[in-house]
């Protein structure tokens, strides 16, 4: 394994100035010999010791994005962006479970054997005052979900806009019945997703019906019953999860239901599953990759000693039209 030494040996300097050149640090050596430096680094393949690092700063030089499940399908597309930007930052992600019997206990001990600096909550906490008692314990977090009207250290998504698209977009085609299918369990964030749904269609003349349905879209039959009972029939559905709203349109096709003929679907969120059988169902897209980075780039903040109240990302969502939504004649 080439060392600093080897790289100093061969250029004719100290070590600590190999050292502090390969970590940009301030030094006083002319550019020929900083690049030198650089060259012969690159040239004997140097990698440098990420753990002996850690020893010295104190830090493991990784962090730990904390799911409680490993199918979420929204999971991709946030983990993809967080490990962009902890490459960038030369960190590495790890994904870590998040133990039923006693998290507090799994994760604080995580940091605190200093296997990783810091915590990303990709979702639902216990309860919102676990988030509490990290910040009394000084364990550096940030959670990709607002948990309550408090909480603090949080890079959410707009989905206030979000919803209001949703809403007005079948709205702007004609829809005078509209069901929206919530997710269980309710936690906070789909609470006030129904609301931020519910007040986009205040003023308009279409009529609300609120369904609900498990968050991976295990009682869809058990919802289109319900849909189909509903007099006067509904023209459009909104379902929190495009999970959901893709299972609604194939259990609608297969009893008869022309989709979007006489029922339109819009999802919330894109995915893989959300174009297969093709073309798909139009969905809201979230900027969900740019959450991932961006609560990477604050945790990291944390972990440098800075505090961060919050944040909900100012990018706006968009339509995803994939054919089952129709205007209405």
């Amino acid at each position: 394994m080439v060392t600093l030494k080897d790289i100093a040996l061969k250029v004719g300097v100290d070590i600590s100035t190999v050292s502090k050149v390969l970590q940009g640090a301030p030094i006083r050596v002319s550019d020929a010999k900083r690049d030198q430096i650089l060259r012969t680094a690159a040239e004997l393949n140097y990698q440098p010791n990420v753990v002996a690092r850690g020893l010295r700063l104190r830090k493991s030089g990784a962090i730990a994005m904390v799911v409680p499940t490993t199918t979420n399908y929204l999971y991709p597309e946030i983990i993809g962006g967080a490990e962009d930007a902890a490459d960038e930052h030369g960190y590495i992600l790890f994904l870590v479970k998040q133990s039923r019997s006693d998290p507090l206990q799994q994760l604080t001990s995580v940091v605190g054997q200093g296997r990783v600096d810091g915590l990303l909550f990709a979702d639902d906490v216990p309860e919102p005052r676990f988030l509490d008692r990290l910040m009394e314990q000084k364990v550096p977090f940030i959670s990709l979900n607002r948990m309550g009207t408090e909480d603090r250290r949080y890079v959410s998504l707009n989905d206030e806009a979000g919803f209001a698209l949703q809403a007005r977009h079948l709205v702007s085609l004609g829809h005078k019945s509209i069901v929206f299918v919530a997710v269980v369990p309710q936690s906070y964030v789909a609470r006030i997703c129904q609301g931020f749904f519910e007040e986009a269609l205040r003023g308009s003349e279409s009529q609300l019906h609120v369904l609900r349905c498990d968050f991976g879209g295990d009682d869809c039959n058990a919802v289109a019953d319900q849909l189909l009972a509903l007099r006067p029939r509904p023209t459009a559905v909104a379902a929190a999860s495009v999970l959901v709203a893709s299972r609604l349109v194939g259990i609608l096709r297969s009893r008869g239901v022309a989709v979007p003929e006489e029922i339109s679907v819009i999802g919330y969120h894109d995915s893989p599953v959300a174009v297969w059988p093709p073309p798909g169902v139009t969905t809201v897209k979230m900027p969900s990759r740019l959450q991932g980075r961006r609560g990477v780039e604050r945790l990291l903040e944390v972990i440098e000693g800075r505090d961060f109240p919050g944040e909900v990302l100012a990018e706006a969502p968009e339509i995803l039209e994939r054919g089952t939504c129709k205007k209405r004649e």
